[in-house]
């Protein structure tokens, strides 16, 4: 598979999927949200840990003890409100989209992302707070090979970038509504290639982001104080970001509702039962995890 269909895998995955964001250096690299992966998150979770600060026994201890709990409540808690959402969308979808059914499931997935965040910025702070200085020169390592695969990975024309992403979506359509006519190909291929080209800003605000942690980290700090900087970087994100970047979300978030739309509007029957019925074993996903 090439370079950009992983690049776009995950940024889907960074946006859409919900369990990942429970660290705050997987926030930063990004990973998925499959029913294996949640059963054992607690191990992925410490596994990610260890790989970006080299864990010693007792913080390796003491993150397995808040992860319980932690993983224990969102079970509980936010997977029902994940189940709720994913069945309001096949509705939704069921019945065809409309311009306000897109403008609810931006909101809702921010609300969701911001409650996901709320649940573990104490306990993140309460761990980062405990890393020693060779431990933030570990994470800062370890980022700064996550920046530097990442840059490579825009240094490919825009042409050729908008091109291989063009052919990620199709796949995605594909996969989603089923045999698509040729006339659906070509067109979706057209919407696609028309949408912003904002990879280079997400992977410089990506950078940003994480070059502000690791400054945070060389400083003295209490926990109290890195939980105040995490809400503002990651939990009211909005109003932090840089000006170009917010409207560059912006301008992607409008011009996707419009192919989305378009998309929905030229569905048959056929593709729009394929669509419900993969939402539906999402949803059986979701509702099996709460079981535990």
């Amino acid at each position: 598979m090439r370079y950009e269909k992983t690049r776009e895998e995950s940024g889907t995955r960074r946006r859409c999927r919900l369990w990942c964001l429970a660290v705050i250096s997987v926030v930063l690299a990004g990973c998925s949200f499959t029913t294996t992966a949640y059963r054992y998150a607690d191990r992925i979770i410490l596994w990610k840990f260890d790989h970006y600060f080299d864990l010693n026994r007792d913080q390796r201890h003491d993150l397995a003890q808040r992860l319980a709990p932690l993983l224990d409540r969102h079970r509980h808690e936010a997977l029902p409100q994940y189940e709720i959402f994913l069945r309001e969308i096949g509705q939704r979808v069921e019945r065809g989209l409309t311009g306000s059914d897109i403008d609810w499931a931006y909101a809702t997935y921010d609300r969701l992302r911001t409650d996901l965040f709320e649940r573990v910025v104490a306990d993140s702070g309460v761990f980062l707070a405990s890393i020693d200085a060779g431990q933030v020169r570990t994470f800062e390592s370890a980022l700064q090979k996550d920046n530097a695969k990442a840059a490579r990975l825009i240094q490919i024309s825009a042409p050729e970038r908008l091109k291989e992403r063009a052919q990620t979506t199709l796949e995605l359509a594909k996969d989603w509504l089923g045999r698509l006519t040729k006339e659906q190909q070509a067109q979706i291929r057209e919407w696609s290639l028309t949408l912003p080209d904002v990879e280079p800003m997400w992977v410089a605000y990506q950078q940003q982001r994480r070059q502000e942690l690791v400054t945070l980290l060389h400083q003295p700090r209490t926990p109290e104080q890195i939980v105040r900087e995490l809400r503002s970087m990651f939990v009211y994100h909005d109003q932090t970001a840089p000006q170009s970047y917010q409207n560059a979300v912006r301008q992607m978030r409008e011009n996707a509702k419009i192919m989305a739309l378009a998309i929905d509007q030229r569905m048959t029957p056929d593709q729009r039962r394929h669509a419900v019925s993969k939402l539906q074993h999402l949803i059986d996903q979701v509702h099996d995890l709460q079981a535990g």
